[in-house]
């Protein structure tokens, strides 16, 4: 299918989700919206407050004007009410108004609302706040379609946990003008996130002007493309438009000059920046590492950055500043006098943690660190930047794992958990790939960022002082466009804005799910797309080898009913109901599919249990895999079940880096002509696919001869995607009990790739005999 085909597949399926949300859970008109969900708030016996031509907005007292984003939010209430409200200054009269006023008593970002036929009373902590409180008044009336429009009576109070609330949006690997910018803040604002962290460098463009480096975006912000050229950067004068913008909005921006790797485009522009000299072209790749970066041993360079920051530091009034950090690759400066003579003059030699080279990133680091302090900014880094010799004040943002993250904090650091496993929305979001847009090689499932664990047991109370917040990345290797931003955003933004908003206050899953149906409401009705991915089935699948059949357990969540088919056809309310584990013994095809309450449904989970003679035997494995990847001691490999291209789901057996090697005992003497394996290659995991395989077959289990093997020549070291290959190996039918397999994969990771040099992984899943 191709991608036109794909999204439009999409568009039909979101319209379908929409009509059976409104079939399965009509809401009343006065429906609230609870994501995220409120730190209080009661429903009042008495009579709603009505709102008609005589409504009056009051400002706050000391005040002869609304904030800016709130007169945004009263402006769209108006449009879709279809009448201007009466505004006025003071509290003179209390009868069918919308009083707005402060209340030092409240949290930072604290709001509260109390509803009763006479008025409206907003509460508010401080500017943010207010916002927040009259865009939620504006939520609860665009999920109203027509007159009267009512707001029940009720008493609401609210607060954040976490102080950051943040999203990133890389604009590098793909161009998004202003207006597409400012679309991605509304989200942003429409979920009460506060912080918007714009990625505007990296290899594949510069997009920020430079006024004393114009090279910069005449050259760095473009890149030839099939069609032409392709690229753009922001005038400073545009970057303060979305500055103001996102002001209104309560939303700070953090600019990103990712430093002193990621910067081939830089390099691009100004050659002498680099160790080589160049020549350097602006990237043509989605993503990677590559290993030209900037030269340290250059007072250019210095003073190249030092100017850079100069002019962003001055052009955003954001507190903080990133510089990247991340993914710096130290062959170039190994390499390069220049490098070396300052590895020298810093003194900086190898210790057991890390090298020269390390050392010298961390020299940089500390440097901007102080350079950005005198600028009147704190430095935000990518967790790479932790070393032994960094800044104690840097900003350490979490990206490899919420591990890391706790790691800064031990060692003094403020936090900003952004872990890839759980906040990457340029991730897949269902293991079923094969119809969902390309994304970037992971799977975060809602509930997988829903469950999200930021406070864990080992964080005592003084480190939850370090923890700044949390931030939900998209990295745009794989969006093109707005339409591809909202299916991989949304509805995973609303489960992060609730982890970020509401912290360990959070209720459970399912909880979020029975409010979610008025939030995708929300998101129709302002023209956003969403993925109908809201919870999964988790099939467990265990080999029953002396009855030879498949148990086949199946789990979701609690208060959903789940019904299955076998045959192959979509399963319905009709058809067989789940209470207990299913038995499979011959060849089937597993589909089963669960409801919510509120007339959600999950995915639809679909699996081919495919019998063979290796089927339900027992194996043995003769060498050891990785203690992550065991596969339940190698059962996985003959449970007639074969995973998706995903290393994580279970299913398969992983090994690094010695090979798989396994015998099968048929328990008999058979006729055996055919060996299968699945095979597994994602570059982007490390993982490299089978480089041979040996098949020898036993009468007694001990005396072995081979009866066929086979070769399989490298991937590229950019190969893209993820690859699952059913490999095949024929010989003459022969009879054998016995069978052994030997799986060996490639040596080392190719000249090229990020890990070059080092072992891949070798995943190996179903292993077939006929």
């Amino acid at each position: 299918m191709n991608i036109l085909n794909l999204k439009y597949t999409h568009r039909v399926i979101l319209l379908g989700i929409g009509v059976l949300l409104q079939a399965c859970s009509q809401q009343s008109a006065s429906t609230y919206l609870q994501i995220p969900q409120p730190a209080e708030m009661t429903i009042q016996a008495g009579e709603p407050f009505i709102i008609d031509e005589r409504t009056t907005v009051v400002y706050p007292a000391g005040e002869n004007k609304l904030p800016q984003g709130v007169l945004a939010c009263i402006s769209e209430m108006e449009k879709h009410i279809g009448m201007t409200f009466r505004k006025s200054a003071g509290e003179k009269n209390l009868k069918n108004c919308i009083l707005l006023k402060y209340n030092n008593a409240l949290p930072a970002e604290g709001f509260r609302l109390k509803i009763n036929a006479d008025s409206v009373v907003v509460e508010a902590k401080d500017a943010s706040a207010t916002f927040y409180a009259s865009q939620w008044l504006k939520q609860s009336l665009l999920l109203q379609r027509k007159a009267p429009f009512v707001l029940s009576a009720i008493e609401l109070e609210d607060y954040p946990e976490m102080s950051y609330r943040g999203a990133m949006l890389d604009v590098s690997r793909h161009f998004f003008t202003v207006e597409q910018v400012k679309r991605f803040i509304d989200l942003l604002a429409m979920h009460r996130l506060n912080y918007f962290h714009w990625h505007l460098t990296d290899d594949q463009g510069w997009r920020i002007e430079i006024k004393k480096y114009p090279e910069l975006t005449r050259v760095g912000a473009w890149k030839d493309a099939d069609n032409g050229r392709y690229g753009g950067f922001y005038t400073q004068e545009e970057i303060k438009e979305v500055i103001d913008y996102a002001k209104e909005r309560a939303i700070t921006i953090i600019p990103e000059i990712d430093l002193p790797g990621h910067t081939t485009a830089a390099l691009a522009a100004y050659p002498q920046l680099g160790c080589t000299g160049g020549p350097y072209k602006v990237s043509m790749d989605r993503g990677g590492v590559h290993k030209d970066v900037l030269c340290m041993g250059k007072e250019f360079s210095r003073l190249f950055v030092e100017d850079i920051l100069t002019e962003v530091a001055t052009l955003f009034p954001s507190p903080y500043l990133h510089i990247g950090g991340d993914e710096v690759p130290r062959d170039r400066w190994k390499a390069c006098p220049d490098c070396q003579r300052a590895i020298r003059r810093y003194g900086l030699k190898n210790t057991e943690r890390e090298s020269a080279e390390d050392l010298l990133q961390g020299e940089f680091n500390r440097q901007m660190a102080l350079y950005l302090k005198s600028l009147g900014k704190k430095m935000i880094g990518w967790d790479e930047v932790l070393s032994d010799n960094i800044d104690p004040e840097t900003v350490i943002m979490s990206w490899r794992g919420l591990g890391r993250g706790v790691k800064a904090i031990k060692q003094g650091h403020s936090v900003i958990f952004s872990s890839n496993g759980h906040f990457y929305l340029n991730n897949y979001q269902t293991v079923n790939m094969e119809n969902e847009p390309a994304a970037t090689g992971g799977l975060v499932p809602m509930q997988k960022l829903y469950d999200a664990e930021i406070i864990t047991p080992e964080i005592t109370e003084k480190d939850v002082e370090r923890i700044l917040g949390a931030e939900a990345c998209l990295w745009t290797s794989y969006v093109p466009d707005n339409e591809t931003l909202d299916y991989m955003m949304l509805p995973r933004l609303a489960a992060f804005a609730e982890v970020a908003w509401c912290g360990n206050r959070r209720k459970d899953y399912s909880d979020f799910l029975e409010r979610l149906p008025v939030m995708l409401d929300l998101y129709r009705e302002n023209g956003f797309g969403y993925a109908p991915h809201f919870f999964e089935i988790e099939a467990g699948y265990q080999p029953d080898i002396k009855n030879k059949r498949l148990k086949v357990t199946l789990k979701t969540l609690e208060g959903t009913n789940v019904y299955y088919t076998l045959d192959g056809s979509d399963p319905t309310c009709k058809s067989s109901k789940y209470t207990a584990p299913v038995y499979v013994s011959d060849d089937a095809h597993l589909k089963a599919i669960a409801y919510t309450p509120s007339g959600l449904c999950s995915d639809t989970l679909e699996k081919d249990i495919s019998i063979n003679k290796a089927t339900f035997a027992d194996i043995k494995l003769l060498t050891n895999p990785s203690k992550r990847y065991t596969g339940n001691n190698g059962t996985v490999l003959v449970d007639g079940v074969r995973s998706m291209a995903f290393h994580t789901t279970g299913l398969w057996v992983g090994y690094n880096p010695h090979p798989l090697q396994a015998v099968i005992d048929l328990g008999s003497a058979q006729s055996v002509k055919q060996v299968c394996l699945s095979s597994l290659t994602d570059m982007s995991s490390y993982i490299m696919g089978i480089e041979s395989i040996r098949i020898a077959l036993s009468a007694d289990g001990k005396e072995f001869r081979e009866v066929a093997s086979r070769t399989w020549t490298a991937p590229e070291a950019r190969m893209e995607g993820k690859r699952l290959e059913i490999l095949e190996l024929n010989f003459e039918e022969e009879q054998a009990r016995y069978v052994k397999v030997t799986a060996n994969g490639f040596d080392a990771l190719p000249p090229g790739h990020s890990g070059a040099g080092s072992p891949p992984f070798l995943f190996v899943d179903e292993i077939e005999i006929y």
